[in-house]
């Protein structure tokens, strides 16, 4: 499987959510961004024993964290964000496996329907965010507990 960097990552949702055929088509804020990304780290760990992102994750106040992604986003408004969506020569660049694009695109399915604080509620009730929190600390999660969590839901 290859792996890309997280902003590649989060580049790449930004242009499925936006090439997506859902009826709903709102602008992705940096939030819900943030979120989609965990979601689709610990499935992508599940499915492939592999990460599609190297770069590490955090619990921070508001959910898992890619510090990252964080630092890119932070300077831009929610509505700039969605002009930094990879076109699809870009998209091609990355050599992702088809199963690993379609896998991303069945978790911006399930997950994209939930607001961004709907996704960061949902965090809050996951173990990979739960085990490690602490108010002000910003632990890591681990890829070994983004995996364990979200197998049994590979499963299903």
């Amino acid at each position: 499987m290859t792996t890309i960097s997280a902003i590649d990552t989060a580049k790449l949702t930004l242009a499925l959510l936006k090439n997506s055929d859902d009826d709903i088509v709102e602008y992705t804020s940096r939030l819900k961004l943030l979120k989609l990304l965990y979601y689709i780290q610990g499935y992508h760990l599940a499915m492939f024993d592999a990460p599609l992102f190297k770069d590490k994750m955090e619990a921070w106040l508001h959910g898992p964290v890619v510090p990252s992604v964080y630092q890119w986003v932070k300077n831009l408004t929610d509505e700039k964000l969605q002009n930094e969506a990879m076109d699809e020569k870009q998209m091609g660049a990355l050599n992702l496996h088809p199963q690993q694009t379609k896998l991303i695109s069945e978790v911006l399915n399930i997950y994209n329907k939930y607001s961004a604080y709907g996704l960061r509620d949902k965090t809050h009730t996951e173990m990979p965010w739960l085990s490690v929190y602490e108010q002000g600390k910003n632990n890591e999660i681990t890829q070994d507990s983004l995996k364990n969590f979200f197998i049994p839901l590979v499963e299903k």
